[in-house]
């Protein structure tokens, strides 16, 4: 069993990063509730793909390529040859990215020094599975072959959904034998859309973010009859030998808490390096959600994270946002 490396979180999560719970309680329930033909055609209205506010980055930074047919944001692509942050995006497969991925993604590329791109999957209802996952592993492989004169070091990354697909992702390149990525980002993984976890049930009342209806339910629209224990679907059940090493941040209130932590063991027992953090009254991928001591705190373990991959010297950035660019 490779060795595993235990992150230190924040002692106790500042009230005012927990206080939108109510709020987000209420929009998760109506979510749940809400008439199928209703809730699809909700979240139709986000399939398109999206660029980075200008007060976060420089727009003369921005810009959008196709690879393998694939539609893809860049921040700073003139530094890929320095290194890459490829991320896949959450949302239960159903969601196009918010404004908190950017916030995230933009951060992480500055504070980082590395070029970042946003991977825009089809998603449920109209393109349910297998198109997400193709598009997720035939994108990477445009970007790869694309930046093939520049032989990029690279990092794949993603939350929730898009923590699961992105290790689903890495599982096809090993198996077609293609280069991996130097290692793997994940925040808050949905691992397993079976919904057969039983530590969920403890994890109920605990997440405002995240229901166990709402996500039965999108699972069931991404899979299309596809059975869920899939392991392109739910990846924690496949093969996990032979992959880079991992970092895994969660919070000891998701929702999916028990999916990143037999995650975590299964790593291990793969021989796969593991870095992991569990904040201590975190919600369903707080490091997005929240601006508070616990997220900065999460943002710093994943950025160093990422930079050692990238094999970068220099010191993180720690201010917040102190430039755009």
């Amino acid at each position: 069993m490779k060795s595993m490396h235990v992150e230190t979180p924040v002692p106790q999560v500042d009230e005012e990063e927990a206080s939108g719970a109510r709020a987000l309680r209420v929009g998760a329930f109506i979510s749940a509730q809400m008439p199928i033909g209703l809730y699809e055609l909700n979240v139709r209205r986000t399939h398109h793909p999206t660029k980075p506010d200008r007060e976060l980055v420089d727009r003369s930074l921005v810009t959008r390529s196709r690879h393998r047919g694939i539609p893809v944001t860049w921040i700073d692509r003139a530094r890929a040859n320095a290194g890459l942050v490829i991320h896949l995006h959450g949302g239960a497969y159903v969601n196009g990215e918010s404004p908190n991925h950017w916030d995230w993604l933009s951060d992480l590329r500055r504070r980082t020094g590395a070029a970042a791109s946003m991977l825009h999957y089809r998603m449920a209802p109209e393109m349910p599975f297998p198109a997400a996952y193709g598009d997720a592993v035939e994108g990477v492989l445009g970007i790869l072959e694309d930046l093939d004169a520049v032989s990029p070091n690279w990092v794949l990354s993603g939350d929730s959904a898009g923590g699961g697909l992105a290790l689903a992702v890495v599982q096809a390149l090993r198996d077609r034998g293609e280069s991996l990525p130097s290692a793997l980002l994940l925040t808050s993984p949905w691992a397993d859309l079976t919904g057969e976890d039983p530590r969920r049930t403890a994890q109920i009342e605990k997440d405002p973010a995240v229901r166990p209806d709402l996500l039965a339910r999108c699972a069931a629209m991404y899979a299309d009859g596809f059975p869920l224990d899939d392991p392109r679907l739910s990846p924690l059940g496949g093969d996990l030998q032979g992959l880079p090493p991992v970092h895994l941040t969660v919070g000891d209130q998701d929702l999916l808490l028990g999916d990143s932590q037999r995650l975590r063991d299964a790593l291990g027992l793969a021989d796969v390096h593991v870095t992991y953090l569990e904040q201590p009254g975190g919600w369903h991928c707080y490091p997005l959600v929240w601006r508070g001591p616990a997220a900065q705190c999460a943002r710093r373990a994943q950025i160093s994270f990422v930079r050692d991959a990238l094999t970068f010297d220099a010191p993180v950035n720690e201010g917040r946002r102190a430039a755009a660019h």
